[in-house]
């Protein structure tokens, strides 16, 4: 490229126009005007030579969001909840809506809602899945989810905080990071190894989510160190840990006394 060329693409960023804009702006001015003909990436590099490129600055997401992580640390008790869709083949779209407790991973309830999930819906699966916990767990216990229409919905937030004395926390805008408990339950009640491989009518969906609500709890689970979420639920876990715990120790002295004594006859021998 000629340095004429050069001078006006180092200029052109300075047009009232497009001072301050992206450099795709500057591209498009090029040749829309035929001021020149540059690719992208030449623009961006004829301008980097400059100083002249606005350095890449991740925009940081800010508020009053509180870790989930750090409530759980807390030893505070959590219910998180979200939609999933599921499309039957009749074009009908069936919006699961499992409810999940905290740190225990046991689902609650999984409620249905047809078309959205509206905070009726949602509320409706809140108070079903509320009767399974137990009374002295209440003093204890906050929500978590996303900022979703439904989640953030006065009538649905002045059941959880006003009605029930639950308070309710939301991760950050955009961040599904932050409630990975209830995405990967998610993933796991479409794809799970039992789950219809199709949906002919929304009933199948409807019918399928109860069953999946028993075979999701009393499958075992790796973040619960392969205890399942019903024995977790229970109060069983740290029973069933020191038990397995005490067979493996048990198990590894029988091999230790059996590799001693075949050593000692082979002594012998």
């Amino acid at each position: 490229m000629q340095p004429d060329e050069i001078d006006i693409i180092q200029n052109a960023v300075f047009l009232p126009d497009l001072l301050g804009k992206p450099l795709c702006h500057t591209f498009v001015y090029g040749h829309n005007t035929k001021a020149f003909f540059a690719s992208m990436s030449s623009v961006f590099r004829y301008l980097k030579v400059k100083d002249l490129v606005k350095p890449f600055c991740p925009k940081r997401i800010f508020g009053k969001h509180v870790s989930a992580h750090d409530l759980l640390d807390q030893g505070i008790s959590l219910l998180t909840y979200d939609g999933k869709a599921f499309l039957t083949e009749t074009g009908i779209t069936v919006w699961a809506i499992p409810v999940l407790l905290l740190p225990c991973r046991f689902l609650l309830h999984v409620g249905h809602s047809i078309r959205s999930v509206s905070a009726d819906d949602l509320t409706r699966a809140l108070q079903e899945a509320i009767n399974f916990i137990p009374e002295g767990l209440f003093g204890n216990l906050s929500s978590f989810s996303d900022h979703g229409s439904a989640m953030t919905a006065d009538k649905f937030r002045n059941f959880m905080i006003k009605e029930m004395g639950i308070p309710v926390y939301y991760g950050r805008p955009h961040t599904p990071n932050d409630e990975p408990w209830i995405e990967a339950l998610n993933k796991n009640m479409k794809y799970h190894r039992e789950a219809p491989k199709r949906f002919p009518i929304a009933d199948d969906v409807i019918s399928w989510l109860p069953k999946f609500k028993g075979l999701y709890n009393n499958d075992p689970h790796s973040s619960l160190k392969y205890v399942t979420p019903q024995e977790a639920f229970d109060g069983k876990m740290e029973v069933i840990l020191a038990e397995r715990k005490q067979n493996l120790l048990g198990a590894r002295q029988k091999r230790l006394e059996a590799y001693r004594a075949s050593f000692t006859l082979q002594k012998v021998n």
